[in-house]
């Protein structure tokens, strides 16, 4: 029992000491942020949502052939624009397609990996694909990008 008790102690000392927060920092995010879409070298402004579960993209010209049952590795391609008025096609494969409630009712939305870059931070996650056309950021962050790197200071934005 002892040795237990003293090999718990040990790995609660190692993870809560300097050298390990050294070595593995959370970096500090902004509520809004520019990132690349690293898959396209495309630059946006995105809103960061610790409320979102996925991250989510505005995408146009969705093309995929959904005339298949299961979705997920089909090809697909969409565009995708910034403000700046700059588009680029993008190539990939369906990760999977999930139903989402909508003020308008039910709509299918396809999940793609993309590549997202902040300063020297890259990470490859799962972005939903929908019509973000109206809102202001055509990025949305969710946990999914956020989780094990990064804490939201929600006083800083980008144009700090």
């Amino acid at each position: 029992m002892r040795k237990v008790c003293s090999i718990v102690l040990f790995t609660y000392a190692l993870t809560g000491c300097a050298f390990f927060q050294h070595h593995h920092p959370k970096q500090i995010i902004g509520a809004t942020e520019v990132v690349e879409i690293v898959d396209a070298n495309l630059s946006f402004k995105a809103r960061v949502d610790t409320g979102a579960k996925t991250c989510s993209l505005h995408a146009e010209d969705i093309n995929i052939d959904a005339s298949e049952g299961n979705l997920e590795g089909q090809p697909i391609s969409f565009r995708i624009v910034n403000k700046n008025g700059q588009s680029r096609q993008i190539n990939t494969r369906v990760a999977s397609a999930v139903m989402v409630k909508t003020a308008e009712g039910k709509e299918r939305r396809y999940t793609v990996p993309l590549t997202v870059k902040w300063h020297d931070s890259e990470k490859t996650i799962l972005f939903t694909l929908n019509d973000r056309l109206t809102m202001e950021y055509p990025i949305l962050l969710g946990r999914n990008w956020l989780r094990g790197r990064f804490l939201v200071d929600v006083e800083k934005n980008s144009d700090d």
